[in-house]
């Protein structure tokens, strides 16, 4: 393997907590001489606001190593979209990472050409309303990720997936575009990032549904960590879809 993609809630960290032995395994990784990128679904951070998360907890990363469902979403829209006027409902880290490209901002539904959104803990009715009109006027629907829900040290709360389907709903439209894992611009991304091939490609994470799926679609050696939204007692932790299962990041350092 000369690679790996990791990901970060539920592997590296639980909220402002590391998971014992998370650093352990990355060092183990790097000394082994892989090349790594974390890569998250959050909508919620920059990759700067999740350097110093890891480095608070003695990880050292660079922000070159680091990619947000947030991070791929504006990559994916400036790039695919450049001139077009974009209305995002999500964080301001979200905003952030789009105010970095060429696209115009808008407020006003019937203006958007394209629709982003991602997590966004003040989501009420006047947000799905907006959604809605933008997407009835035409707009295209970009999602940051479909995260059912995050786990986080005081458990599990609602993920990005949850407003996305609620404005989906309502519009009775399905994302025309998904960014984050398992979807392609996340894998485009990350390969961009290793300069490696998917083959020679670690992919390790909590998440069947995202991390796991990724590497699967993608060619890539899957490992679960049982740290985060599975644990034994879960089928998926027992049903063959991952190449390997785990205790924690820090048994990874047997495979390589």
């Amino acid at each position: 393997m000369d690679a790996a993609i990791i990901d970060l809630d539920g592997t590296v960290y639980r909220s402002e907590t590391v998971i014992p032995g998370a650093a352990a395994g990355i060092d183990a990784l790097r000394s082994a001489g892989l090349d790594i990128v974390f890569v998250t679904n959050s909508s919620t951070k920059t990759k700067e606001t999740c350097q110093d998360r890891l480095e608070s907890l003695g990880i050292e990363v660079a922000v070159s190593e680091i990619l947000t469902s947030a991070s791929v979403t504006a990559r994916h829209v400036g790039s695919t979209y450049p001139d077009q006027t974009v209305m995002i409902l999500g964080s301001p880290a979200l905003t952030e990472e789009l105010r970095r490209t060429t696209i115009r901002l808008t407020d006003e539904p019937a203006e958007t050409d394209v629709l982003v959104v991602g997590k966004d803990t003040g989501f009420d009715f006047e947000t799905l309303t907006a959604g809605l009109q933008a997407l009835e006027a035409g707009a295209t629907f970009v999602a940051t990720n479909q995260d059912r829900s995050v786990p986080t040290a005081s458990g599990l709360k609602p993920g990005s997936g949850a407003m996305i389907a609620a404005i989906g709903y309502a519009a009775n439209r399905e994302p025309d575009v998904i960014c984050g894992k398992p979807h392609e611009p996340t894998v485009t991304a990350s390969l961009d990032v290793l300069q490696a091939e998917p083959a020679d490609c670690l992919v390790i994470g909590d998440n069947p549904e995202t991390d796991i799926e990724m590497g699967n679609r993608a060619g890539m050696t899957t490992v679960l960590v049982l740290t985060g939204l599975v644990d034994r007692t879960d089928p998926a932790a027992d049903d063959g879809s991952a190449d390997h299962v785990v205790e924690s990041l820090a048994a990874v350092r047997h495979l390589i």
